[in-house]
């Protein structure tokens, strides 16, 4: 089957041919190839040949992500989806999509900004170099081209989502692992990092083939203002938007923090200054999760006659809370200019955060009770309950740990220790909420007697 597919893509292709089409494109990629050799004979008259320049090449690589991520999202365009035409055959899932896997192979876009970048390796190292980087660049560029294959078959923000986050948690594991350049004899360091980019297409691959969508064509209408067509995830900031409460509470808190910690900066970088750090990141997902399914306790009786399980609904809301976390993250920024606080201090507590601290509170939709959407958020303590009250100490947990290995350990020390325990929590949280799944689905009744007290 996957002998057919190609044979057809190649008489498509040929019989929708055209010179100018094709002329266009060599055009501008002979320009921005001309402007790349340029550029390379520039730095190369400036600073001549250098010794053991292949060790910065993984850096590259890893500054290309972005951008060429950006570029394949404007520009490359898949048919992730079978025709009637190749459905009637018929064509098994699994052939269709290794031809789409087999497609990003030979794809141009893919090939794009690693032939750019080929000039600057030809240059300046010798053959063998040269060709292993050049590879490694085509390596990173075919992950992100999976990955746009996969966001152009998901369907709906729901789906796309995990492609973005995945997308992030693929450009920071790039970027670490980059750092070991250093201390890595090169060979050794590039293998590994053929693994690294064959497990991300792999990632990328396996969730594309999970994604089911059809061909069928039917008319939309936007539903709300910044929500566009309705969907599950939706209900997670539309929730936000339109409830004062949730506004100020998920908005409120965050900003004292953010506050504090810039505050804390004169008094120099010790356990407070982290305190408040972790808290101001912490903050937006913390005051949302101790409501977990208190939101949907107002419908959950209309949701749960829809086709929808517990586990995608939890799933949706762990990602949202991670989405929550990049804010606080970014408006603190600053503070590594204003202090001597290390860049890597910002991304890895976001991780250690999503990672432990919003997994420590989702099984509060266990134990969570109806919260009323539009009363005062000022000292409104509806929807609280004393078995919620006393699960929320287990907040300390990962504040506790991440105070912890901030004081007592060396910072490399502890922010490797940190970033390993969100990313094991990231790679744990669907075995913890299929657990909590599963706990609420055996005492749905109690649950539902519940929202309504």
């Amino acid at each position: 089957m996957l002998k057919l597919l190609l044979r057809l893509w190649a008489d498509q292709k040929r019989r929708n041919f055209k010179w100018g089409k094709l002329f266009g494109q060599l055009y501008f990629f002979g320009l921005f190839l001309v402007i790349s050799i340029i550029v390379t004979f520039a730095v190369h008259e400036e600073v001549g040949d250098l010794d053991n320049v292949a060790k910065v090449v993984s850096i590259i690589a890893v500054s290309i992500i972005v951008p060429d991520f950006l570029h394949k999202l404007l520009m490359k365009h898949d048919e992730t989806v079978m025709d009637h035409y190749l459905k009637s055959k018929p064509i098994p899932d699994r052939a269709w999509n290794r031809f789409l896997l087999v497609g990003n192979l030979v794809n141009y876009w893919n090939w794009a900004i690693p032939l750019l970048m080929l000039p600057f390796c030809l240059l300046f190292m010798d053959w063998a170099d040269a060709l292993l980087s050049f590879l490694l660049l085509a390596a990173v560029s075919m992950v992100g081209g999976v990955a746009i294959t996969a966001f152009r078959r998901a369907k709906g923000w729901t789906n796309k989502w995990p492609v973005l986050m995945g997308m992030v948690i693929w450009l920071i594991m790039a970027f670490v692992y980059s750092l070991t350049a250093i201390i890595l004899p090169w060979g050794v360091h590039i293998i590994g990092f053929f693994l690294l980019c064959a497990g991300g297409i792999a990632v990328f691959y396996n969730y594309l083939c999970d994604l089911r969508r059809y061909g069928e064509e039917k008319a939309k209408k936007s539903r709300l203002f910044l929500s566009g067509q309705s969907s599950l995830f939706s209900m997670e900031y539309i929730s936000v938007l339109r409830s004062k409460r949730l506004r100020i509470g998920v908005l409120l808190l965050p900003m004292i923090f953010v506050f504090n910690s810039y505050t804390q900066i004169p008094q120099g970088l010790g356990p407070m200054f982290y305190m408040m750090l972790m808290f101001a990141i912490f903050a937006p997902s913390m005051m949302l999760s101790q409501w977990v399914f208190g939101i949907e306790g107002n419908y959950f009786d209309g949701l749960w006659t829809k086709p929808i399980d517990i586990r995608t609904i939890l799933t949706n809301k762990y990602w949202f809370y991670a989405i929550l976390n990049i804010i606080p993250t970014i408006l603190v920024l600053p503070i590594i200019w204003m202090s001597d606080l290390s860049p890597w201090v910002l991304p890895v507590t976001w991780l250690f955060t999503v990672g432990l601290g919003n997994l420590v509170e989702m099984p509060t939709a266990l134990i969570s009770s109806r919260v009323e959407l539009f009363q005062s958020a000022f000292f409104n303590y509806q929807g609280a309950s004393m078995a919620v009250n006393m699960y929320s100490f287990f907040v300390l947990i990962p504040l506790a740990v991440y105070v912890l290995c901030m004081w007592l350990l060396p910072l490399n020390i502890a922010l490797i220790v940190l970033a390993a325990i969100g990313i094991v929590g990231i790679a744990l949280h669907q075995v913890v909420i299929g657990w909590i799944a599963r706990r609420y689905e055996a005492n749905r009744y109690k649950n539902f007697e519940r929202y309504r007290s």
